[in-house]
């Protein structure tokens, strides 16, 4: 994960428009991720892990533009790195308080799709103050506390991370998968 810039901005009326609704709510159960190759295999691992469908502690909430949130907010984003950036898919996700969502890699049911664009990258922006207890970590970085408005860009769309919640507030951040 590698800083990009900071971006100010009023990130408390996009995480109201969030809380405003439900929003998708992930688990961990048999029938949570589609039948592909990809998510049988992160099932087995985190099987062998010792991980449990219906775990209480694994679960995270996505928020998606034009559902969840204004999508204006996905131009100011773009804006503010100043490429000629395309999305492919954008999201907020939230984790609670005692949850978490363990190590993996997103193996989107339509990946190959992505797969197919010249140049794919990710961003993630944190859009909350510091906060204790919030922990991210990609590959072998771990973020801990970052600056509100923090962009940082992954290594790859595909790298490997988890992210919890070991604090007293919800964690929520922007996730950005397109290409230049």
């Amino acid at each position: 994960m590698k800083l990009i810039t900071v971006i100010d901005f009023d990130w408390d009326s996009v995480i109201k428009q969030c809380l405003s609704h439900s929003g998708n709510r992930l688990t961990y159960t048999h029938s949570s991720f589609p039948n592909t190759k990809e998510f049988r295999e992160l099932d087995k691992m985190w099987q062998d892990a010792g991980y449990e469908h219906n775990s209480p502690s694994i679960e995270w909430i996505n928020y998606f533009p034009e559902i969840h949130f204004d999508k204006k907010i996905v131009n100011i984003f773009e804006d503010s790195l100043d490429r000629n950036l395309k999305p492919w898919m954008v999201w907020i996700s939230r984790i609670r308080p005692g949850k978490m969502a363990p190590w993996h890699y997103d193996a989107h049911q339509h990946i190959d799709e992505f797969k197919k664009y010249d140049n794919p990258i990710r961003y993630t922006c944190y859009i909350q103050e510091p906060t204790f207890g919030h922990v991210s970590i990609v590959d072998d970085v771990a973020i801990y506390k970052p600056k509100r408005g923090s962009i940082y860009e992954w290594p790859s769309y595909d790298a490997w991370h988890c992210g919890m919640n070991g604090g007293f507030a919800d964690k929520f951040m922007f996730n950005y998968w397109g290409y230049v």
